[in-house]
């Protein structure tokens, strides 16, 4: 790696006449054979916006994914938002004093999913092996007191609804941040489902502070209104089969979906240090 997270990390101030010029300078696309641990690093010096990794699903496997996941209605209502829907369980979902009850449900949403992907791989295990095979100390799945986390929510973001500007942040997604010793936070979606109008990831330049963030949401219980923060400075349309990996501190929306759902596989990525393994939960 060429890179290091030491160093103040600010949003990159791209000036251009050009937009495509300032698309290809804020955005890092690449394939699954050729990512590296450069690319995360760039993502966490804040270099760039979002890396998106082609075709990490592909071919028949991506076929059969769909055929799985797509259309399917089984998925259960967000439990902080029932507009969205969802399988798999994240640990931002848990109220305080249930948490036992998500590490002891982790491991069969991990067997149901995979299941439900057989014979194709589940595209949580894919980015897993990716990272693992990509950052020198390798990646493991999270882990708080020998209880491990589970990792791969499959979200269903339904036509019309509007996932608003908002940040994640290890501090208010983990029990115990010291304990577990993540120092920044990342994350990825695949994406095997895209609407043909809408459902646009958009990205802005400000990393604002917790106590600035909480300011923004004033009495809402998620996120920020649009209006308090303006035009995105980035807006990807996603592909099918690709990965986008983004630093979540950087306030990001996704722009409703107007004629079907945005299927996605999802995940956050710990860092602790370039010499320990990253670690993945949602």
């Amino acid at each position: 790696m060429t890179g290091t997270l030491d160093g103040p990390v600010e949003a990159i101030g791209v000036s251009t006449d050009d937009p495509l010029e300032e698309r290809s300078a804020r955005v890092v696309t690449t394939t699954i054979r050729e990512f590296s641990a450069d690319d995360l690093l760039q993502l966490l010096k804040g270099d760039v916006y979002a890396v998106r990794v082609r075709d990490v699903v592909a071919g028949a496997a991506l076929d059969g994914l769909r055929t799985q996941f797509v259309g399917r209605d089984d998925h259960g209502p967000l439990g902080t938002d029932p507009q969205f829907r969802r399988i798999g369980y994240a640990f931002s979902e848990v109220a305080v004093g249930d948490e036992a009850t998500y590490f002891e449900e982790a491991p069969e949403h991990r067997k149901h999913l995979r299941e439900l992907a057989a014979p194709y791989g589940y595209p949580t295990d894919t980015i897993r092996i990716l990272l693992d095979e990509t950052w020198p100390s390798g990646t493991t799945l999270l882990t708080s007191e020998s209880r491990k986390f589970f990792a791969g929510v499959v979200r269903y973001q339904q036509a019309g609804v509007d996932l608003e500007p908002h940040t994640d942040n290890v501090q208010r997604n983990l029990p115990d941040e010291d304990i577990l010793g993540i120092r920044r936070q990342l994350s990825v979606n695949v994406y095997l489902d895209v609407p043909d109008r809408g459902g646009e990831l958009e990205i802005w330049d400000s990393y604002p502070s917790e106590g600035d963030y909480r300011a923004l949401s004033g009495e809402r219980v998620w996120g920020v209104d649009r209006d308090a923060v303006g035009e995105p400075a980035l807006t990807v349309r996603p592909q099918v089969g690709e990965a986008i990996f983004i630093d979540p501190r950087r306030v990001h929306a996704v722009a409703p979906s107007h004629d079907r759902p945005r299927v996605t596989v999802g995940l956050f990525i710990g860092v602790r240090g370039q010499d320990q393994p990253l670690a993945v939960w949602s």
